[in-house]
């Protein structure tokens, strides 16, 4: 911002350019946090009746409204806000007041200044804990071959604009080990093109804003050179470059695909636009979707992309120092955070203290379950047998056992066990001959069942 504001030479800045200086120091990601938490509680206070601003009243006041909306907020389903959400409303909130009020100094975390507050949403997290409500869900990272499948994917693949476009952003969430929220603001000067490879530049970041406390160094991370005659990062990021805009004015790094297919066939495969907001932070789970990664019960976004660059570094051995320099962690509890074990992790270490163990009651072995199986498959078709005969048996006998039949049942009868028989011969175009003598023989068999058949008396 100060290269737009400030002109080459000495100057006099004016009190609007000083201003925007100031505006300017606050992070965008922040900004966008602080609007969010007061748009949800300006519409808490409407349907609590609370139909005024918040800033407009005294510090007790605010105090007690505060911890009524932090005790009282849900979301739009229904649901508890994670307990790591509420903690950011009470910062954004606290921000909102000392940026709106008129001489208002004061931060809502202090604890001597709002004792009732502290003690009241103190109580509040620790009553969610101890419930198992609003944990905060961790992100996610990718396996080794998650992230292989994924580049060798038609999805990413580098000779369309959508799919280099996608190929560009994984290389970077995987190399550049970028926050979720960076990506909206990266800009393609940060990429630099040189002999070794590509040097990706973090000017800025989460926990390095520069200013009069801040680091004033850059963050440089070079990407490794490509394998001989392989398309590696370097090939498709160098590429992509090649195919934006050269007199653009969008400084942003990811760029719309041209609807023009007249464009892309002359190379201009981008327009000079930036990508969505919403599409960028989506990039990442879209990406796993479309590769048909399965992501079911994993809290796949953005950010997965940094936590599955940790994770890669630390199953290299890489030493820590050397991965924080990559990752731009200024403490190893953080960096070593990222690399937190999930649930895999946990029950492969544990199934080695079960495998430890003796004298556990040991399972049938898999001979005598198939013996089992087969002897109960054997009882089943002895019953089977027993009850088909039964059924024979019973259809033979029917006439016996009802005591009575008639001749027209015999006939039915005898018509039903015949038909596939004689299926060929009542297809045909019966002359009267065949009709008569087919009618002898069915006399022939009624008489013959009739002789078996038992009248009641």
């Amino acid at each position: 911002m100060a290269q737009n504001i400030s002109p080459k030479g000495n100057h006099l800045p004016s009190l609007e350019q000083l201003s925007a200086l100031a505006k300017g120091r606050v992070p965008q990601n922040t900004v966008a946090n602080t609007k969010k938490w007061v748009r949800i509680m300006n519409k808490w206070r409407v349907d609590v009746n609370y139909n005024y601003p918040l800033e407009s009243q005294d510090k007790d006041t605010i105090e007690l409204q505060v911890t009524q909306f932090l005790c009282g907020i849900t979301s739009q389903n229904g649901d508890y806000y994670s307990r790591t959400s509420l903690k950011n409303a009470l910062s954004a909130i606290s921000r909102y007041l000392q940026d709106v009020k008129p001489n208002w100094r004061y931060n809502l975390h202090n604890k001597v200044d709002f004792p009732d507050l502290y003690a009241r949403f103190d109580g509040l997290l620790k009553d969610m804990k101890k419930k198992s409500i609003g944990e905060t869900k961790s992100t996610d990272g990718l396996s080794t071959d998650e992230i292989r499948h994924i580049i060798q994917h038609e999805a990413l693949n580098p000779n369309v604009p959508l799919g280099l476009l996608k190929r560009v952003f994984f290389w970077i969430c995987i190399l550049g080990a970028p926050r979720g929220g960076e990506h909206v603001n990266l800009l393609a000067s940060q990429l630099v093109d040189t002999p070794d490879g590509i040097i990706f530049r973090k000017g800025q970041q989460k926990n390095d804003q520069g200013g009069i406390d801040g680091n004033q160094f850059d963050l440089n991370i070079p990407f490794p050179p490509d394998p001989t005659r392989i398309a590696g990062p370097n090939h498709d990021i160098k590429k992509y470059l090649s195919l934006r805009p050269q007199k653009g004015k969008c400084l942003y790094l990811y760029l719309s695909v041209s609807r023009s297919v007249n464009a892309i066939a002359q190379g201009k495969w981008y327009a000079d636009k930036q990508l969505s907001d919403r599409t960028i932070r989506s990039m990442f789970k879209s990406i796993c979707v479309e590769c048909e990664i399965d992501i079911k019960g994993r809290n796949i976004c953005n950010h997965s992309g940094r936590k599955t660059s940790i994770f890669e570094l630390f199953d290299l051995g890489i030493p820590e120092n050397t991965g924080m320099a990559i990752t731009g962690h200024n403490s190893v509890g953080r960096y070593r955070a990222y690399a937190k074990p999930n649930n895999n992790h946990k029950r492969e270490a544990l199934s080695g203290i079960v495998n430890r163990l003796e004298g556990l009651p040991l399972l049938p072995s898999s001979s005598n379950t198939i013996k089992r199986k087969n002897s109960i498959a054997s009882q089943s078709s002895l019953m089977s047998d027993s009850n088909s005969n039964l059924d024979v048996e019973n259809e033979l006998q029917g006439n016996s056992v009802s005591g009575f039949c008639t001749a027209k049942e015999i006939m039915q009868k005898d018509n039903y066990s015949q038909s596939n028989h004689n299926s060929a011969e009542l297809n045909e175009d019966h002359t009267f001959k065949k009709r008569k003598n087919h009618k002898y023989k069915r006399v022939k068999i009624v008489k013959k069942y009739y002789k078996n058949c038992t009248f009641n008396k």
